[in-house]
């Protein structure tokens, strides 16, 4: 009996005894999935040819075997090949396989998470060289998707004390514990949100602005309610509201894909 084809993604990958590596794949109806493939590392055409499929952001099909949390590789094919990606591009690509790795863990079963991966690369292949606002549009859109789809979602609806829909004309704190609080009537004056930011002290010792962002104009996170990106402002915004609201699942210990990108 032929084992089913799973289309997958391949995330990462890492060697394994003399010739073999242990691949990590984002799959479409088994959620995050590890598999022995032997001989991959050896000589010939054979495992040359495994070599070539085996890449990251294309689309595969793959049979496995094995009822172990590690199973063992049978066959694997290209479905989609892999984009050619610009060096930003590729490291924008990387960074997601790498939150990925950190935050979707085995035995989850998200189906929606695959189309929402398969979707954000699609748009990276498709950003033009030096367009920054489409890429971090990419980024953005797939890591407040991810925090959703894990049940982590940001509220940009609702103000978290009151229950109120946010408001253009007033003002917000930021906190990944509790979303954002209204503190504010007035964009223009930020004494009383800053008095509250005050008030806040700190966690465990961590630097208040590690964990809450003080000022937020409630204009600004309407436009991310709506994933409107123009505004440098907003743009500047949700990088530090995703920060914020990764570091719980994160901890200390940074993504390197993070750095390269942010050095390409």
């Amino acid at each position: 009996m032929n084992a089913p084809l799973h289309h997958c993604f391949l995330l990462h990958q890492r060697p394994y005894r003399e010739t073999s590596v242990i691949v990590d794949l984002l799959t479409q109806t088994e959620g995050r999935v590890s598999l022995v493939c032997k001989g991959v590392r050896s000589s010939g055409n054979k495992a040359a040819g495994l070599r070539s499929v085996l890449q990251p952001f294309a689309r595969l099909a793959i049979s496995w075997s094995g009822k172990s949390a590690l199973k063992s590789l049978r066959s694997a094919e290209v479905l989609r090949s892999s984009p050619q990606f610009s060096q930003h591009q590729l490291y924008a690509a990387l960074y997601l396989n790498e939150l990925l790795m950190r935050l979707f863990q085995h035995g989850e079963l998200q189906m929606d998470l695959f189309d929402e991966y398969q979707h954000a690369i699609e748009q990276l292949t498709r950003v033009e060289a030096g367009n920054q606002l489409a890429t971090e549009q990419a980024l953005r859109r797939f890591e407040f998707g991810l925090l959703a789809t894990l049940g982590f979602e940001v509220d940009f609806h609702h103000d978290n004390l009151s229950g109120e829909a946010i408001a253009s004309n007033k003002q917000y704190v930021y906190q990944a514990e509790t979303g954002f609080t209204c503190v504010a009537e007035d964009v223009g004056n930020n004494s009383e949100a800053n008095d509250y930011a005050e008030g806040q002290g700190s966690d465990l010792g961590r630097p208040r602005q590690r964990h809450m962002i003080d000022t937020v104009a409630g204009a600004h996170i309407i436009a991310l309610q709506q994933q409107d990106y123009r505004d440098a402002a907003v743009r500047k915004l949700a990088k530090k509201i995703i920060r914020i609201a990764l570091a719980p699942h994160l901890g200390d210990r940074p993504l390197k894909s993070r750095e390269f990108y942010a050095r390409s």
